[in-house]
This record gives C-alpha cells, sequence and structure tokens, in this order.
C-alpha cells in the first residue's frame, strides 16, 4: 500500500527519484493548484452518461476521468476528482443525495465504482469488485442499494449496502453478456439487466443476501438490447435493440417473496410511410438500432436511434392492418410516428428537461435540446471527439481563440465556452494553426501537404498553398509584420513564403533536418525563426538571408520551443523530460531543469511579460514556472490525457491547454504567483 501511494505521487510529481536509495521531498509539494475558469469537454460515449439532478437546475455528466456539476443557469463548473482513468458508467440517486460513478482501468485490473455526497461534493465511499470495467451503476429507488454491473471480462452483479458502505451480495451473469441496468420505479428491491442473451428481473433479497433472477421469456425472438426503460407503475418495460425494434414485456412484479414469470406482450417496429397510395406489409425498423428510450406517458415514448433520429411516437396494437392480425408476427409494425427530428449523430443519452424539453447526448460529443411540442431542435454544448494538436490566440486578442484537431477548426468564446465557428475540411488532419497579424486569417497546416487561410468571420477560404510540402505540414508560423510565412514538414524541411503576395510565392527551403518538425517561431523582432524537430536538434535561421545560424542538439527529442519576449532565450522541451535554456546569441546552453517525472514534454509557451512559462506534459499534467528561478508555483492535474498545447490569453488574465482526448481546460491565471525564496518556497 505504501509503495502504490508512493508510485501515485511520483506519477505527479510530488515525490522525485534519486540515485536509487529511494524518494526525497521536492517543493511541488507545497505548490497551489491552478484554479479552474472552465472546461470544454463532455464525455458522449458513456452510455446513458448525461443526467438532470432532481432540483432541475444542475446537469451532471462524464469529462475524462472526472464528473463534472454544471449549473445550467450560472454555466458554474464543479469536478468530481477521483478516478484514475475514465469515467465508464454514471447515475444520480432518485433523492439526488448521492452519484455514482465507474470507470475503465487496464487489464488485470481492479476497477474502481466511487459513490459521491451531492451536497458536500466529495467522495463518500468506493470499492473495488470488478475487473477491468465497470459497465453500468444503479442506485434502487430507495437509494439504500447500489448495484454495479461489470465489463466482459468480469460478468459479475455486485448490490452495494450504502448506509453500511459494506457489500451485501453479488451473483455472475449467466447466458450472455449484460450492459444494461434499469431500476424499478416503485418497487426498491428490483431492477431489470439486459444486454447480449437475455433479459432479467431481480430482485434484493436483503435479510438472505442474495440476488434473485428470472429471465424474461421473449419466444423465437433473439436481439441484442441497447437501453431498458420501466413505465411508472413498473408493469412494462421496453427494450430498444439494435435490429432498430422495441420489446415491450409484462413484469408480473408481485410483494411475494418469490418472482413471477415476466412474458413478452410484443416486438414491435415502425409503421412503414405508404408507397404509391399502398401501406408495406412489413415494418420498418430503426436506422442504427434503437440506442435510446425515454417515457413521456403510457405507450407515448422518445425514440432516439443510432442514425441521429430522434421520435415522439407511440405503441398502438390498434393501428395494426387487419391483415396483420390474421398472421402470427415476430415483429408487429405498431410503432406511429407524431414528430421526428435529427441530432446528426448515434443517441447515447436522453432526459427530461423542464416541462417541454428534452436533452440529447450524442456520440460527438454534443448536447442538444428539443422542444416537445415542435420539436425545434437547438445545440446547447459541443467539444471535440478527438486530439486536439495545436490552440492559438489572435495578437491582443483575448475574447476568442482557435483549436486544431482532426477534421477540423474550431474558434471559441472564452469567457462563455461556447462554439462560434467551426470549419471543416473532410478526411484531413490539421497540425497547426496561428493568426495573422489583423487577426482576421486563421492560417493552418494540414496533412495533405496543403497550407488554407480561412476567414474568421464566417470560416471562408481565401487561400490554398497546394502542395505546400511533399507530404503532411506539421507546423506554421507567421511574422509579426506578416510578411513572411514559415511552415514545417514531415520531411524536415522548412519552408518560407512570401504572405502578401497573392499567389504566397516560396522564398526559399531549409534543408537541414532529418526527422518531422514539431515546432517552429519566430523571435519578437522577426529577425530569428527556431525549429525544433524529432531528429533531436533545434536549428537557428537567419529570416533575412534564410541561413543556419548555428544548431542546438541534445539526446531528446524536440516537442516543442519558446521564444521569451525579450528575445535573448530560448525554451525547449521534449521526450527526456528536461526544460533548457538557450542563447540566442551563440546557442549555448545556459541552464536545464527538470520538467517532469515520467512524461515527455509536449508544450511550452512564456507569457507575455516574460515572468513565467507554461508546459504540458504526457503525465497528465499542467506546470507554471517562474523563468527566473525556474521553480513550478503552480500546477493543474484536471486533464485526463496527455496534454498537447497550452497558451496565455494576451490579457494576461487566463491559461489554456488541450490534451488528447479533446478536452480544453482554461485555467484562472494566478496574480499572486510569486516566489518567496530561492529554494522554490511559496508565500
Amino acid at each position: 500500500m505504501v509503495y502504490n501511494f508512493l508510485f501515485r505521487q511520483a506519477r505527479l510529481g510530488i515525490y522525485e527519484s534519486t540515485e536509487r536509495t529511494g524518494l526525497k521531498y521536492s517543493p511541488i509539494m507545497e505548490t497551489r493548484q491552478l484554479d479552474i475558469f472552465g472546461v470544454i469537454a463532455f464525455d458522449g460515449a458513456t452510455r446513458n452518461g448525461l443526467w438532470l439532478h432532481p432540483d432541475g437546475e444542475h446537469l451532471v455528466y462524464a469529462t475524462g476521468n472526472k464528473v463534472t456539476i454544471k449549473n445550467t443557469k450560472t454555466e458554474e463548473q464543479i469536478f468530481l476528482t477521483g478516478h484514475k482513468t475514465l469515467v465508464s458508467a454514471l447515475c444520480i440517486s432518485p433523492c439526488g443525495d448521492m452519484i455514482a460513478s465507474g470507470q475503465v482501468t487496464h487489464h488485470g485490473f481492479k476497477a474502481t465504482v466511487i459513490i459521491w455526497d451531492y451536497e458536500k461534493r466529495k467522495m463518500k465511499a468506493s470499492y473495488e469488485m470488478h475487473k477491468v470495467r465497470v459497465e453500468n451503476v444503479c442506485f434502487t429507488q430507495d437509494g439504500r442499494y447500489l448495484i454495479s454491473l461489470g465489463g466482459r471480462d468480469d460478468g459479475y452483479i455486485v448490490v452495494w449496502d450504502v448506509e453500511n458502505q459494506s457489500p451485501l451480495c453479488g451473483t455472475s451473469i449467466q447466458g450472455g453478456h449484460a450492459e444494461i441496468i434499469a431500476r424499478a420505479n416503485v418497487h426498491n428491491a428490483n431492477f431489470v439487466t439486459a444486454g447480449e442473451g437475455a433479459i432479467r428481473l431481480w430482485r434484493v433479497d436483503p435479510k438472505a443476501s442474495k440476488l434473485r433472477g428470472i429471465d424474461i421469456k421473449i419466444g423465437k425472438i433473439r436481439r441484442l438490447i441497447n437501453c431498458v426503460v420501466l413505465d411508472d407503475g413498473d408493469e412494462n418495460v421496453y427494450c430498444g435493440t439494435t435490429s432498430g425494434d422495441v420489446i415491450k414485456a409484462r413484469l408480473n412484479i408481485a410483494n411475494s417473496e418469490e418472482l413471477e414469470c415476466p412474458i413478452m406482450i410484443g416486438c414491435y417496429s415502425k409503421i412503414p410511410r405508404a408507397t404509391k397510395g399502398k401501406t408495406s406489409c412489413e415494418g420498418e425498423a430503426y436506422a442504427g438500432g434503437v440506442r435510446n428510450l425515454l417515457l413521456l406517458r403510457k405507450e407515448e415514448i422518445i425514440v432516439g436511434a443510432g442514425d441521429g433520429t430522434v421520435e415522439l411516437a407511440e405503441i398502438s396494437t390498434d393501428s395494426l392492418p387487419v391483415r396483420h392480425r390474421t398472421k402470427k408476427l415476430l415483429v408487429m409494425p405498431c410503432i406511429k410516428t407524431h414528430r421526428k427530428g435529427n441530432v446528426c449523430a448515434t443517441v447515447t443519452s436522453m432526459i427530461r428537461y423542464k416541462d417541454d424539453f428534452i436533452l440529447v447526448g450524442t456520440v460527438l460529443c454534443e448536447i442538444y435540446e428539443i422542444q416537445l411540442s415542435n420539436f425545434r431542435t437547438r445545440l446547447l454544448v459541443t467539444c471535440h471527439t478527438s486530439s486536439i494538436y495545436d490552440l492559438a490566440f489572435p495578437r491582443n486578442r483575448s475574447e476568442i481563440f482557435a483549436t486544431a484537431s482532426k477534421h477540423d477548426i474550431r474558434v471559441w468564446k472564452l469567457k462563455t465556452q461556447k462554439e462560434l465557428l467551426r470549419i471543416t475540411v473532410p478526411n484531413f488532419i490539421c497540425s497547426s494553426l496561428s493568426f495573422d497579424r489583423n487577426g482576421g486569417t486563421i492560417i493552418s497546416a494540414w496533412n495533405d501537404g496543403t497550407i488554407r487561410g480561412f476567414s474568421l468571420n464566417g470560416g471562408k477560404l481565401l487561400f490554398a498553398i497546394n502542395h505546400a510540402h511533399p507530404k503532411s505540414v506539421t507546423a506554421i508560423t507567421i511574422t509579426s509584420d506578416d510578411c513572411k510565412l514559415a511552415s514545417g514538414g514531415c520531411d524536415g524541411q522548412v519552408r518560407i513564403w512570401n504572405y502578401k503576395s497573392a499567389s504566397r510565392q516560396l522564398l526559399d527551403v531549409l534543408k537541414q533536418h532529418r526527422g518531422p518538425i514539431t515546432s517552429l517561431q519566430v523571435s519578437p523582432d522577426d529577425k530569428n525563426l527556431i525549429s525544433s524537430s524529432a531528429d533531436g536538434t533545434c536549428i537557428m535561421w537567419d529570416m533575412r538571408n534564410f541561413r543556419r545560424k548555428f544548431a542546438m542538439g541534445g539526446n531528446t527529442m524536440y516537442m516543442a520551443t519558446s521564444f521569451v519576449p525579450s528575445g535573448t532565450q530560448v525554451l525547449t522541451c521534449g521526450s527526456d523530460r528536461n526544460i533548457a535554456y538557450w542563447e540566442v546569441l551563440d546557442g549555448s546552453l545556459a541552464r536545464q531543469v527538470q520538467g517532469s517525472t515520467v512524461g515527455t514534454l509536449n508544450a511550452i509557451t512564456v507569457s507575455h511579460d516574460g515572468q513565467y512559462f507554461l508546459t504540458g506534459s504526457d503525465d497528465f499534467t499542467v506546470r507554471l514556472w517562474d523563468y527566473r528561478a525556474a521553480v513550478t508555483v503552480r500546477f493543474g492535474l484536471a486533464h485526463a490525457a496527455p496534454v498537447t498545447s497550452c497558451a496565455f490569453a494576451p490579457n494576461g488574465e487566463f491559461l489554456v491547454t488541450v490534451s488528447a482526448d479533446g478536452a480544453i481546460i482554461i485555467w484562472k491565471y494566478p496574480l499572486d504567483t510569486h516566489i518567496a525564496s530561492d529554494n522554490g518556497g511559496l508565500e
């Protein structure tokens, strides 16, 4: 236990290893954390990962390895931190006093389930009884027990006594793999599980500390269940399938200790649309399967499909054609559609919001608001779905910033964390971006070897330098006077372009690196250009005659560089986890400090006043450093993936970092940051 504790602390940089003798105390133990201003992230891939608290004002959802509580009125966000890996399951107790979350971990390890106290915003209890993954969690109606379901490597159901903080009972699931749990709304001891194979009704017997289960008979039908919902009186259960139909079954829940056999009422598909005045004999399935169900009133449901379709529908056996009633059908066309909308991606979550609205979460990490009366759809939350490779602020503008990711560039409003503009280039990856002097053009580098310029106002393509590099363009920057544009490619070439000319004329090709270019930056006076490469070298170029001034080498893959505002020094970082100070005059190494204990340093940037610099690394940490003392003065642990880029807002009020899971975190710039002494202590 002591070793595991020290190992976790070492990953956070709290302890630093010595020669072989053990661990020593590090000044970062006294360093305070950065305060979070906002997070742009939503894990839409989590099944039923979006919840509304019973107070009607707070949304609860997973973001990486954290649980986010967001006030819908004030936009304030609170983060529950305790999981070490991604959150895979989430649930709120019926009365709203507790939140439960489960995680996915590495093979051979136990996955953690955490119960949170909602009012205190802190951990109440936790347990590790499932292997590799927690598939789903669910409170019973009275909130006394928490049911957790393990993944394929586990196959167990565990009933946890919340009040006594101990396991009550558990059992393995026979005859298939279950992925969903749905609690009963009236009977406290009952719940339903479903997935591959069977739909099963369970009852918790606290006196005997046992789980009793019975399969719901569905006859010859074989289905993979995606979602389950029970009606208000626990009379019927509705199950959405990957085949695009809905199964309805009668539960027959009695108050006696013995479970009566539940039975299927029917399997229903949509009533097909009339073709040439005739009605088709076969039902119509939901494309992509029925992914989520939300029960409104008796027989009236909201159906969320795999193709993004959201429908207000009703199951009505009265509408079954006469010729169908004379036949024994396995799937009956009885679902009548009243209203229809589309959210453009697979539906993973649906919740009732206010009186006339529902919120829909999708696999593309977006949250839509749909008004039930007219099915008007509005996008509320969006974020990147894959790794973010770069971010940039316009010069002298702090209210917006842009991020580069797979397929698209997005422009965000900093204060509200809302998306203002999305520029999409399908099937290509934007690896780097920069703004021109006026901030009206976004200059971007793409993996098809093209440099593209887009208008900030509307996202119109202004220019494209086709075949700018033989392979992908990996880095780009522009001089402060907008005269020269520099680009780097994965072939190791640095190319200089005349940005003022209409054709963006090529001025020179600099061939010195032997590996991909990882970063480019022009000095504040536009006289020098530094390029870093994975070949272990950084080269300082003269921007006036396009000649190499000197090279800086090391036993590392350099990932990022940054000039100080005075232009006298440049900072570098890379795979050796060290931060190096280099003199611009002659390329000599002035100083070197360890920036991380376990992870590659991927990003580094210096503040506009030159007093501090920011780093991001593979160990998920963000560190704010004092430039002169070379010590950490603040650190951030909110990311759940390697930090890929970072930036200071030009007004000096905020820091922005992005990571490989698509998350964007905005930090408050600490105004009271200062060093008390040379040994790294803080006041």
